[in-house]
């Protein structure tokens, strides 16, 4: 890690402790920290749209409230991350690792998460409105409340390995979500996708 990378990470930490009365907040739009090392790092309510984490290291890592506004975080380790109520709108977390992450109410509109593992993780509340899940693994994933409106399952089958062992499916809301191959998508709607959500959350 870099000198002025730790100093605003220590301004943050002084800025969160003393509650706004000291340090600084962290500002970086459209930053590089690919490939940093920021496991269990506070970074709540930090502002960083359009950064960088690629490949990252960010287990247990603390983003509550953040604004992570189209960021990347392609092949990122975010295990056990704590991301209640953080803004991932039109991110990117292709093969992004959230086993067990907390997610509760944040906001993923229209997020790439092709590919990436989100087994155990709590998405109670969360908002997956049309975001990509394709080949996402939801095994043992609460979704108490989540909203999945024109959300891309494609290539998931009824009681396929996507939604396998979800929670909470019968409260999930949406009126439509997308199903089938890419090049001919499915929509899926009204009793057909209760259908399908009750059957997928009842495959093991």
């Amino acid at each position: 890690m870099d000198t002025e990378l730790a100093d605003k990470l220590e301004r943050h930490a002084l800025w969160l402790e003393s509650m706004g009365k000291q340090g600084e907040r962290i500002l970086l739009q459209d930053g590089d920290l690919s490939g940093m090392e920021l496991c269990s790092e506070n970074l709540t309510e930090a502002v960083l749209p359009g950064t960088c984490f690629d490949g990252g290291n960010l287990v247990m890592a603390k983003l509550h409230g953040a604004n992570l506004a189209s960021a990347s975080f392609v092949q990122a380790n975010l295990s056990s991350a704590q991301m209640t109520k953080a803004n991932l709108d039109y991110a990117s977390l292709r093969k992004a690792n959230l086993r067990e992450a907390n997610a509760l109410r944040a906001s993923f509109y229209e997020a790439d998460l092709q590919g990436a593992d989100l087994s155990g993780a709590d998405l109670r509340g969360v908002f997956l409105v049309n975001a990509n899940l394709e080949s996402t693994c939801l095994r043992g994933a609460q979704l108490e409340g989540a909203s999945l409106e024109g959300a891309k399952l494609t290539g998931a089958q009824l009681g396929g390995k996507e939604l396998s062992g979800a929670l909470d499916l019968a409260s999930i809301r949406a009126s439509w979500i997308s199903l089938g191959p890419e090049q001919s998508p499915t929509r899926l709607e009204g009793e057909a996708l209760r259908n399908w959500l009750n059957a997928a959350g009842a495959a093991k």
